[in-house]
């Protein structure tokens, strides 16, 4: 299948793809440059390429690696055909973006985040939806990883996503020690969503998700 999504299309943070006209590359200023953009941009674009090399380095370095690579990562093994796995990153993917979003002060990265999902995972969405019984394991895996996983990458990479990326100096954050009661809250909301659209999808089959 031909990669019709650009890597790291969101806010141009790379060229345009060959089908697109080229796209001025994103150059934060401010406390933004001190974010994780060129690693992220040199993951992301590794991965569209098919290099093994770095699939095997994500899969095996999940927690030191932003969101958006894992989105990478997901849309390329479902493009491989490996569904389960690409159904598991993208929901973990899903989550963390999530999570950070929340963590951020500027409402606007919300959208952006939702974007950068809806980029790499149309697919992957709309397999799942199709195929409950397998989406409810990968779910389900994804809530139990989440839990006990340590992240140890720098969430503030959300503000990459946000309208004032062009003309902001300084971006706005809560406080380092609320991160983990966001983590939490949004896990719980993440797992509720899910079980919502899981009753929905078996016609209230009555499907109770604790995670």
């Amino acid at each position: 299948m031909r990669q019709t999504i650009c890597s790291f299309l969101l806010l141009s943070l790379l060229a345009g793809c060959s089908s697109e006209p080229e796209a001025p590359l994103l150059q934060p200023q401010g406390e933004y440059r001190l974010l994780p953009l060129e690693t992220t941009r040199r993951q992301v674009d590794a991965l569209m390429q098919g290099q093994q090399e770095m699939q095997i380095y994500v899969q095996g370095h999940p927690n030191e690696v932003t969101p958006p690579v894992l989105f990478a990562l997901a849309y390329q093994l479902y493009q491989q055909k490996h569904y389960h796995d690409a159904m598991f990153w993208f929901y973990t993917a899903q989550l963390r973006a999530r999570s950070d979003a929340n963590k951020s002060l500027d409402n606007s990265v919300q959208q952006g985040v939702t974007k950068l999902s809806e980029q790499f995972g149309s697919e992957i969405s709309a397999y799942g939806l199709s195929h409950p019984d397998e989406m409810e394991l990968a779910m389900v895996q994804t809530l139990r990883w989440d839990k006990t996983s340590q992240r140890r990458y720098n969430p503030r990479w959300v503000a990459l996503h946000s309208t004032e990326v062009h003309n902001m100096q300084e971006y706005a954050f809560v406080a380092m020690a609320r991160w983990p009661q966001i983590d939490q809250q949004t896990h719980r909301e993440y797992a509720r969503g899910f079980a919502r659209l899981m009753v929905s999808l078996r016609q209230g089959s009555g499907l109770s998700l604790t995670d």
